[in-house]
Formats: structure tokens, sequence, C-alpha cells
């Protein structure tokens, strides 16, 4: 009898140290199987993977540009606006000094002219 349970003794697979977790009664593990991958995905080779990757890191890359692009046009646009608005502030702040001080420069002329004794004569 005790020839057949020793036949029956499952052998332990040893790595250098022994099984380090102490449970020698279980299996060595191995490689997972995928089976449970889709066909398709078993099918392509990865050949054809990474050239579909980098077709679409392409447009992506294509697409990412044209999107920069559009957004510095309309960074240029908007600073063209403002600078447009500021000369304008400018133009209009220095026609209002020069009428200020024409007006300013009218009252002394007048003050002039009030003193000689050809005006007041």
């Amino acid at each position: 009898m005790q020839t057949e349970s020793a036949t029956n003794v499952r052998t332990v697979a040893q790595s250098a140290n022994g099984r380090t977790g102490g449970k020698g009664w279980k299996l060595q593990k191995t490689a997972t199987k995928r089976s449970h991958l889709m066909p398709g995905v078993k099918a392509k080779s990865w050949d054809e993977r990474m050239l579909k990757r980098t077709k679409l890191e392409a447009l992506k890359k294509v697409e990412r540009d044209m999107r920069d692009e559009s957004k510095r046009e309309e960074e240029a646009t908007r600073q063209r606006l403002k600078e447009r608005r500021e000369r304008h502030a400018e133009r209009k702040r220095e026609e209002e000094m020069r009428a200020r001080m024409s007006a300013k420069k009218l009252q002394r002329m007048k003050k002039r002219l009030g003193r000689t004794k050809k005006v007041n004569g």
C-alpha cells in the first residue's frame, strides 16, 4: 500500500532556493496562455500593428499641428486688434491734448492782445 501512495506523489518544481513561499506542494508557475485574445489580434503580426500605430501617430501629429496653427492665427488676429485699438486710443488722447493746449494758447494770445494800447486805446 505504501508503494501505491508513493507513486501518486506529485513532484515539486524546485528553484535554486526551493519554493520561497514554503508551499512545496504547489506547481511552478508558467507563462499564461493567451487563448482569450480575439482572433484578429492573434492573426496580425507585430509589423502590421506597428505600421498602424505609426500611421495613427502621424495623423495625430498633423491634427495637432493644424490646431496649433489655427491657435497661432487667432492669437495673431487678437494681437493686431489690440494694437489697433491701442493706436486709436493714443491718437484720440493726443488729439484731446492738442485741443486743450491750443485752447490755452488762444487764451494767452487774447490776454496779450488786451495789454496793448492799440486794442485798449
